[in-house]
This record gives structure tokens, C-alpha cells and sequence, in this order.
């Protein structure tokens, strides 16, 4: 859950006094102080609440707590980065779908030097005019990179109801092909 709440003068002047380690923390994996400082400040802030609000991190050195965050900050970075869908090739459909009214887009990794990208956005075209919201949101996901797993936590089901609708649309779409 993501705190919203500006930090106190007290956690204000010990993440000052404490800023030294986002500096080493960026200079020990030879990150490149505009690109990642962002990203890792985060976390360092996330890291000066935690301390404060959670006694029985007292025990630990606060540089420990905070490189584990901005460890954990910066991974998640990357693992975003390196999601499919960085490679897609977008897909524009100039006709609102499902009765949306600004321009719709939709992300399909696809070698567009195989494939002919007329009769690939004329599919889409009659996969949107057959499957549900829910379906064609699915594919979406699915199509942007994101995991099984990752698409059950959204809809808040189990991973093999989403396997399942995957494989329904597969039938469907392959019955367009």
C-alpha cells in the first residue's frame, strides 16, 4: 500500500542526514545518478518510514534496511523494463471498441516482418466484435507481457481460471484464422 503522507520533520531531517547512502548505493552498482536516482530515492523514503514506524527495525542499521528496499525498488524496475510488451509493435484501431470514445490502442509482439499488418489489425478487428471486454482485456495483458499469474491477481482470481479463458479465446480466435 503505497503512503501518500509527506514525512515528518523528524523522518525529513534523518533522511537528510542519511542521503549519503543513496549516493554509495548508486555509485556500488555504477548506476548513472540521472537515470536511477528516482528510483532508488523511493525506496530510500519508503525505507525512512518503515524505520520509524516499525520499532523492530531498530535492530538493524538503517543503511541495511534501506538497501534492501532500494534493492527491491530497483529490481522491480528491470523486471518492468524487460516485460514483452517493451518490444511490442503497436496496433492502432481507429474504431472506438466496446464503445470507447478516444483512441484505443493495443499492444501485439509480433515480427512485423513476417507477418502482413493489414490482415493483422483486420484480426483484431473481428476479435474485438467477438470476444467479451473481459476476454479481449485478457489478450490485451496478455499481449503487453504480463504473466498467468500476474493477470489472476488483477481479476482476483485463481491462475487456471485465467488459463482456461486463455484457452477459450484461443479456440474462438483460431476458428477466425
Amino acid at each position: 500500500m503505497v503512503n501518500n503522507q509527506p514525512l515528518t520533520s523528524e523522518q525529513r531531517q534523518f533522511a537528510e542526514d542519511n542521503h549519503d547512502i543513496i549516493l554509495r548505493f548508486l555509485r556500488y552498482k555504477r548506476l548513472r545518478y540521472d537515470d536511477y536516482y528516482d528510483i532508488i530515492a523511493i525506496g530510500f523514503i519508503r525505507a525512512v518510514r518503515k524505520y520509524f514506524e516499525r520499532p523492530d527495525l531498530r535492530q538493524y542499521k538503517f543503511s541495511t534496511v534501506a538497501n534492501y528496499a532500494m534493492r527491491s525498488d530497483l529490481y522491480n524496475h528491470y523486471r518492468k523494463q524487460h516485460r514483452q510488451k517493451r518490444m511490442a509493435y503497436v496496433v492502432s484501431l481507429d474504431a472506438p471498441v466496446y464503445g470507447d470514445t478516444e483512441n484505443n490502442y493495443i499492444e501485439i509482439p509480433i515480427d512485423n516482418t513476417s507477418v502482413d499488418i493489414i490482415a493483422y489489425t483486420e484480426l483484431l478487428e473481428r476479435m474485438a466484435a467477438i470476444l467479451s471486454r473481459e476476454q479481449f482485456d485478457i489478450v490485451r495483458m496478455k499481449s503487453e507481457g504480463y504473466r498467468d499469474w500476474e493477470i489472476a491477481r488483477h481479476y482476483g482470481v485463481r491462475m487456471y481460471a485465467i488459463q482456461d479463458e486463455l484457452s477459450s479465446i484461443k479456440e474462438i480466435v483460431s476458428s477466425l484464422v
